[in-house]
């Protein structure tokens, strides 16, 4: 009886392991972009209060500050506003029209007159309550509360952070591959085919724990950049025998192209972007 020889990947340089790592660090993306995403108020829940503090300037009180509950289609959000209690119900439609209607709102046991709109997109996402008569504070305490909710609550600072991101991933990239060895792997196929799983995972996952798949643009993102994913996974595991410099302006490139990708499909699914 013949013995099976067991797998060995051999001496791992660094360089073979950038496009895991990649892998990881845009899964681990996915998932901060999730706790805040504008995409979760589709899920019948108040993605947001705004309150309107007077000449056009309206305070912004973000889900992250809400403490909710949702019995049915109805949801209920509170939060201490100048150390009173503001409430505020919101109904969802349960068809695919998904109208929604702000059944009340009180603040400091008072009825407050309270609409409800979608701040990202129409079909349903980032469910918000509008005070539009606002709640008489003082522009020193509409200040106060603006400037006390976490800066990631905003998706505008989350897409402005996008770039340097992006950037971030491609130059790590780089001076990784740079100097990550030269020499192959033993099992070159292992590797391959970890990338190609690990990408078709971290996207439809991703998107998937963002609120939202959009088939139509993570199906090109998979099936075209997928395969350079791979490709490159693939060089990484032979013997390098380009410059060094070329090397890592192809990590660069590829990364960025690849971070790129999935980064964008992940703000649209998450109403980051619309």
């Amino acid at each position: 009886m013949s013995a099976i020889a067991p797998v060995r990947l051999g001496w791992v340089s660094w360089r073979v392991a950038v496009p895991g790592a990649l892998l990881v660090a845009l899964y681990g993306i996915a998932i901060l972009l999730a706790l805040a995403a504008p995409g979760r108020g589709d899920d019948g829940q108040v993605y947001a209060v705004s309150v309107n503090a007077g000449q056009d300037d309206w305070v912004y009180i973000p889900r992250a500050s809400l403490e909710c509950s949702r019995d049915g289609q109805e949801s209920t959000c509170a939060v201490e506003v100048v150390g009173k209690r503001l409430a505020v119900v919101m109904t969802f439609g349960a068809d695919e029209g998904r109208e929604i209607r702000c059944a009340e709102a009180t603040y400091d046991g008072k009825a407050v007159r309270c609409e409800a709109t979608y701040f990202y997109t129409a079909k349903g996402v980032g469910a918000v309550a509008v005070l539009p008569e606002g709640l008489d504070l003082t522009a020193a305490q509409a200040q106060g509360i603006a400037d006390s909710r976490p800066w990631w609550a905003d998706p505008g600072n989350v897409t402005d952070l996008v770039p340097f991101v992006i950037a971030g991933l491609a130059v790590a990239a780089a001076l990784v591959v740079w100097f990550g060895g030269v020499k192959p792997v033993d099992n070159g196929r292992v590797w391959v085919v970890a990338t190609g799983v690990g990408w078709l995972v971290v996207v439809l996952t991703g998107c998937w724990m963002l609120g939202d798949l959009h088939l139509f643009l993570a199906l090109p993102v998979l099936f075209f950049i997928g395969p350079l994913l791979v490709y490159w996974q693939y060089l990484l595991t032979q013997p390098a025998r380009a410059p060094a410099i070329l090397r890592a302006a192809g990590a660069l490139a590829i990364t960025a192209l690849a971070s790129s990708a999935a980064l964008f499909v992940f703000q649209l699914s998450g109403a980051y972007i619309d």
